[in-house]
């Protein structure tokens, strides 16, 4: 329903709600205001604002116009936006169909869908553009599929329409196409003016718009003035590659989720394509337009993101038994009482050398050289280093294990994986180093194929799975803030490469290209500056790292800047400063902001809650976990927890009982 919005002169006679920012959690935070609602029987009347520029419910990275070569990282069947039986929320669930449910449901099977879902489903029909545009990978999704981002997009937009259904009579969505450049706050609403010059008055505001991004750093503003061609960080769907000439040698930070987003618009996207092989070692051969740019790349780590494992399944639950143990005791700590060094990381790493041994001694038991039990009793038994050096842990059990196996678990060879002592790659060519790389790639597939057979996998995936449960741990700054800068830090990076890497078909893609002369790698620790070329005349990027050195016009940063409140980039983040300030974590001011923990309402430089600003989401990361994620089917999700404590709080903050 839609009307013409108010004018921000006087205060709106009916409540009012305002969620900026119609992507995942605005369609859940209406959902579950719907939900408080119902259980309350409410007929007083409401009006909620929906405030977006980009396509509601899908928002910008799930917009279901985009091209259906990039791909959620994320399984059909590992991802929700409805509430579960038991799930930790104050209103009644809602119980819908999960992704691959729904697809199912759009192919016309309904056999093993919960009765609620098929009712739901059938009280909402899809639109029919929906299985004529997406017919072929609705034909073959299986749980275990990465489905396109567009495809989200669509399930988003059909939730949406679910959740503003629920809604009781008498209250009113109306929305906004446009962007909120500015929040006024008067002393009983808030006025918001948006792009369109409209302005629209809230009892009660969320912020609920994902990626913001922070004004330009030092660097960035020179990049921007240099005249050289600059693909800024971003959303890849939003970052223009059309300024990257055809055939042009590029470099690219990054080798993440972004890197491999960039490498498939880059070819698929220029008409290239990569047809099955069995004779070459990616499994995929790359057949060339003549179009594609040479890509030159570097990053932190230097060494690409893993592979996904090929389960044929969704992934197994891995054996954190220690890391539990860590965390029952530990749960309910004080703010920075916790050392993670010495406390929770020994538990992180025992059980990830406890599952690579256990999974060796399952499919190779010949590579043992000692009984199993005798290798987990030391992995059990080593003591804890003193060092706050993240690596001390991995390097006393390598050590104490030392002679136990034919096929040793090295875990620092994965934190830094180009910087092995002895064996590093300091003094290669680029031409070598990739070489190296390639061979490791093909290995990397390899073990993704092996899967549950995978020694390595299984202990790389512990150290992934330990995640949630140590960022749940840790949160509200209960961490030692040096020991979050220095160990965690490093065991969340290494725990991203090591789960959150593309799907398997992505790097055979990155494999088929290196071969097909296409990818460079440079290395790690790399750093870009402008300079002028041995033998040129014309400045251009340069990105080095150690001895090698490339150099071009063209430079994209293949990732995305986390928001940060200490760097408002945009004029709605401007125009709340004064009632946004950075989370403190051991006396030392984060990018988030700070909220507070029952209704994410913000909290002020004094110390007060404001009135009536709320944030959800990811730009509170450094508060409150998880906050990228989307929410899992079956394990309460964390996400689902805080738009239902935000609705509640709106509608208090708006003045309607529930």
């Amino acid at each position: 329903m839609s009307s013409t919005p108010t004018r921000g002169n006087t205060q709106p006679a009916t409540p009012s709600i305002a969620i900026v920012g119609a992507g995942p959690r605005g369609i859940s935070i209406i959902e579950r205001i719907a939900a408080y609602l119902r259980s309350a029987h409410s007929s007083q009347g409401l009006r909620i604002h929906l405030i977006d520029d980009a396509q509601h419910g899908a928002g910008r990275i799930w917009e279901t116009t985009q091209t259906h070569t990039l791909c959620m990282n994320t399984l059909a069947g590992a991802v929700t936006l409805f509430t579960e039986p038991g799930a930790t929320v104050g209103a009644p669930v809602l119980e819908g169909p999960i992704q691959y449910e729904w697809i199912k449901l759009l192919r016309g099977e309904r056999e093993g869908i919960d009765k609620k879902k098929l009712e739901l489903f059938d009280s909402f029909p899809t639109d029919p553009s929906i299985a004529r545009d997406f017919a072929a990978e609705i034909a073959a999704t299986v749980p275990e599929s990465n489905p396109s981002r567009a495809l989200y997009g669509a399930y988003l937009r059909w939730a949406l329409e679910v959740a503003i259904a629920q809604l009781p009579a008498g209250t009113e969505v109306i929305n906004h196409p446009a962007r909120a450049v500015s929040i006024t706050e008067t002393r009983t609403f808030d006025v918001i003016e948006l792009s369109t010059g409209d302005t629209v008055d809230a009892h009660a505001t969320v912020l609920a718009s994902g990626w913001v991004q922070p004004a330009p750093n030092a660097e960035e503003e020179i990049f921007a003035n240099s005249g050289l061609t600059w693909v800024k960080p971003g959303n890849p769907l939003e970052q223009d590659l059309s300024v990257v000439p055809d055939k042009a040698d590029v470099i690219v930070r990054g080798l993440g989720m972004g890197f491999f987003d960039v490498m498939a618009l880059l070819t698929i996207d220029r008409g290239g394509k990569f047809v099955e092989d069995s004779t070459a070692r990616a499994g995929l051969r790359y057949e060339p337009t003549g179009r594609e740019p040479h890509l030159y790349v570097g990053s932190g780590r230097g060494y690409p993101y893993l592979p996904k494992s090929e389960y044929h399944s969704l992934p197994p639950k891995a054996n954190l038994a220690r890391l539990k143990a860590v965390i029952a005791e530990h749960h309910d700590a004080p703010e920075q009482s916790i050392d993670f060094t010495q406390t929770v990381w020994p538990a992180i790493v025992r059980d990830a050398y406890s599952e690579y041994y256990t999974t060796l001694a399952r499919v190779r038991p010949a590579s043992l050289e000692q009984p199993l039990e005798d290798i987990l009793a030391a992995i059990d038994s080593t003591p804890v280093p003193s060092s706050n050096d993240a690596s001390a842990m991995p390097a006393a059990l390598t050590a104490v294990l030392e002679g136990s196996s034919t096929e040793p678990f090295v875990l620092n060879d994965w934190i830094a994986p180009l910087s092995k002592k002895g064996v590093g790659v300091a003094g290669f060519t680029t031409r070598e180093l990739t070489t190296r790389i390639a061979s490791r790639l093909d290995r990397d597939i390899r073990e993704a194929v092996a899967a549950r057979n995978s020694p390595l996998k299984a202990g790389l995936w512990a150290v992934s799975a330990a995640r949630k449960p140590t960022s749940i741990l840790g949160s509200n700054g209960r961490f030692i803030w040096e020991t979050r800068t220095g160990a965690y830090k490093t065991f969340m990076t290494l725990g991203q490469m090591a789960g959150s890497g593309p799907p398997l078909f992505r790097t055979r893609q990155l494999l088929a290209l290196v071969d097909a002369g296409l990818v460079t790698f440079v290395g790690d620790r790399t750093s870009v500056t402008i300079g002028t070329p041995e033998g040129s005349s014309k400045q251009e990027f340069i990105m080095t790292s150690g001895s090698r050195a490339v150099h071009s016009p063209v430079l994209i940063d293949a990732w995305m800047h986390q928001p940060d409140v200490r760097r408002p980039g945009d004029s709605l983040s401007q125009s709340i400063t004064d009632r946004v300030t950075p989370f403190i974590d051991g006396g030392n001011a984060t990018g988030s902001p700070a909220t507070d923990a029952e209704t994410r309402r913000t909290i002020h430089a004094d110390g007060t809650v404001d009135a009536r600003l709320h944030v959800a989401g990811i730009p509170t990361y450094s508060q409150w976990p998880d906050t990228t994620i989307s929410p899992m089917p079956g394990t309460n999700p964390l996400m689902l927890q805080e738009t239902d404590k935000v609705a509640k709080s709106l509608l208090a903050t708006a003045g309607v009982e529930i």
